[in-house]
Order: structure tokens, then sequence, then C-alpha cells
């Protein structure tokens, strides 16, 4: 992948968040499938990786840097299910929008000879083109999940 299409992929995203807000409330707030997230909890899971980066990840990307492993998943994934179910589907969407909006917005920033520069996330060496390559495949994982409660 090119820079272009990590930021066409985060445009479209955020298109498709918008189009989230057709599903009924009952839809939002149900698992689509038994014992799994809903989608208000798979879209505030997003977000919430989407604010890590942006806070955590994304100022420190710079060549031969080391950053800390990633948090451990599970708590992490504790949190966002307990930060949606204090709000409404369509503030999750509000809150998911404005941190891929600035996600995007600081991607644009980055001289395009940055994103091929090698950095290390514990034992893993990356760059951010690899990182938002795995970053928006993560994020097709999700849309699928969500997809099929909208399919039903």
């Amino acid at each position: 992948m090119i820079k272009q299409q990590i930021l066409e992929i985060h445009k479209n995203y955020q298109v498709w968040l918008n189009s989230l807000k057709e599903l009924s409330n009952e839809e939002a707030m149900s698992p689509y499938a038994p014992g799994k997230w809903s989608p208000n909890i798979i879209i505030m899971h997003l977000a919430q990786w989407d604010r890590f980066t942006l806070e955590d990840r994304l100022p420190f990307m710079k060549e031969g840097a080391k950053l800390e492993k990633f948090p451990a998943f599970e708590e992490f994934n504790a949190k966002a299910e307990a930060l949606a179910s204090q709000q409404t589907f369509e503030e999750t969407i509000a809150y998911a929008k404005r941190q891929r909006q600035c996600i995007t917005k600081k991607l644009e920033e980055i001289n395009d000879s940055e994103w091929h520069k090698e950095f290390n996330i514990g034992n893993h060496s990356l760059s951010i083109m690899s990182y938002f390559t795995d970053f928006s495949e993560h994020d097709e994982h999700h849309k699928r999940q969500i997809e099929r409660v909208r399919s039903r």
C-alpha cells in the first residue's frame, strides 16, 4: 500500500461510520452473534484503538524509535466495552469519527519519506505504512462483524 491508499481507507471508514446510523438502536446494541460484541461495543473498541494510536503511537513513530509493546488486550478491550455501555450508539459513532479524523489529519501531515522508516514496537520492526496496513485489516475484520448485523 501507499500513503494515498491508507488515507483513502481512513476516509472510507468515516463514510462507513455514517452509514451505520441506519441501524436501529436494537441492532446497534445487540451482539452480532451469541456471546459476541454489539456494533456499539465494536465501534468503541475501534475508536479506543484509534485514540491509543493517536496519543501513544503516532507521535513516536520515528526512525529507530523503540516503542513499548501493546497494552494488555483484554484489559484494554474491557475498558472500551465499559465506555460503550455508558453512551448511545450515535455518541459512539461521533466519537469514533472524531478519533479517525484526527488520525487522518496527522497522517496527511507526515512527509512521504517518513512512511517507510522503521521503528520497533516490542520486538517487532514496523514502519508507519506497515502499522496502518495492519490497522486497516483490523478495521475490516470488525466491519465484517457489523455487516452481519446489518444483513439480518
